[in-house]
């Protein structure tokens, strides 16, 4: 039996969401393949860091390809083909948990299709990129296997794609408990202190675009620090996405500006401190497969306020505040209870521990693990 996994996003050395899954899916399925299946992961450049270190029965291929566009859909597709015309009469299975299949591939197939937000949350992407989404999603569930996160994004598949809805299974992700540890509340003061935080602080994790409502956590800081007796800051963490000028423009209208901190790409081994010493993480997304950041939270004692749509209460599960993302007063309302109630923040960060240990990355691939046993 030969796996082939597409490790490319997983290799990227600035990694967003998708790509820290690719990372600690592939990272735990080393532990539990077993020694009779042959394992490839294809790259565009030699495997970084723990990556790159391979049990015996897995090796690395690098596919150089200058053009660098379409790699996945030309270089990878070349190699696939090549490779069942190697092993005729050998089972190969594809796995590509952060992107999309080639297009040319004679292999089964298993893919993780994170979210339909390139076909719901049409503004927040452009035509081709709407078109691309849909056409992908289309294509894996003609092709072969699909997982996704949540049971939210089952039915949105299901509703588009009903009559391959047999061949979606649900994995639910998971986060780094190493790094992500409640005993980070009481060792950031150092790390807080590098990005200017001076007091208090809300904290927000993720593109700053339109989908993740970065407008709308403006908003309700502003309507927030109205209310307030105390001063507060907003850390906004992550890359311009789409709307970003408007982003920009919340910030240079607000009466707290000098207050909502853009700290740009940090260090990854800093994210957890910076999150472990705020008042809450603040993900009132319009549109989440899953949101990673949520579960993160929890770990170390954070409470969280996240939207009442999508997949966030699935995967909150009773443990974190929930509001309307179309209301930033909403928002701040929350916000408002976590800074005054005591007693709701010691429930909210119980809960929150409790939630956040149902999730492990080696039931993930595990789980991912049976259903390739099963094509």
């Amino acid at each position: 039996m030969y796996f082939l996994i597409d490790a490319s996003r997983a290799n990227n050395e600035k990694k967003t969401g998708v790509e820290w899954y690719a990372y600690f899916v592939i990272q735990e399925l080393k532990k539990i393949i077993p020694s009779d299946w042959q394992v490839v992961l294809y790259t565009r450049e030699k495997l970084k860091g723990e990556l790159g270190v391979l049990p015996s029965n897995w090796q690395e291929k690098i596919l150089a390809w200058p053009p660098k566009r379409l790699w996945t859909q030309l270089r990878l597709s070349y190699e696939i083909y090549y490779f069942k015309k190697q092993h005729l009469e050998e089972e190969i299975i594809l796995f590509v948990p952060a992107h999309v299949l080639p297009l040319v591939c004679p292999a089964k197939t298993l893919i993780t299709i994170h979210d339909l937000g390139g076909v719901r949350f049409a503004k927040g992407y452009s035509f081709f990129e709407r078109f691309y989404t849909y056409f992908a999603t289309w294509f894996a569930l003609k092709k072969g296997q699909v997982i996704v996160p949540s049971q939210f994004v089952f039915q949105e598949l299901s509703y588009f794609f009903k009559e391959n809805s047999h061949k979606i299974k649900v994995v639910y992700n998971a986060f780094d408990k190493q790094s992500f540890q409640l005993s980070q509340k009481n060792q950031s003061a150092s790390v807080i202190k590098k990005y200017g935080l001076t007091g208090n602080y809300f904290f927000s994790i993720g593109r700053l675009e339109e989908k993740k409502n970065t407008v709308g956590i403006i908003q309700a800081f502003n309507f927030f620090r109205q209310k307030s007796t105390q001063s507060w800051q907003l850390v906004l963490l992550g890359k311009p996405g789409f709307g970003f000028e408007k982003v920009t423009q919340e910030i240079a209208n607000s009466p707290f500006a000098g207050d909502i901190i853009i700290p740009g790409w940090v260090e990854q081994g800093d994210v957890p401190f910076l999150m472990a010493g705020a008042q809450a993480l603040l993900l009132p997304s319009f549109y989440e497969g899953f949101g990673i950041p949520i579960l993160e939270a929890f770990a170390m004692g954070v409470p969280v306020i996240t939207s009442n749509l999508t997949s966030m209460p699935e995967v909150s599960g009773g443990a974190a505040l929930l509001v309307n993302p179309y209301k930033p007063q909403e928002i701040s309302k929350a916000m408002y209870l976590i800074s005054t109630q005591e007693n709701l923040v010691k429930a909210l960060v119980e809960k929150g521990l409790n939630r956040a240990q149902e999730f492990d990355w080696r039931k993930t691939a595990q789980d991912i693990f049976k259903v390739a046993e099963s094509l």
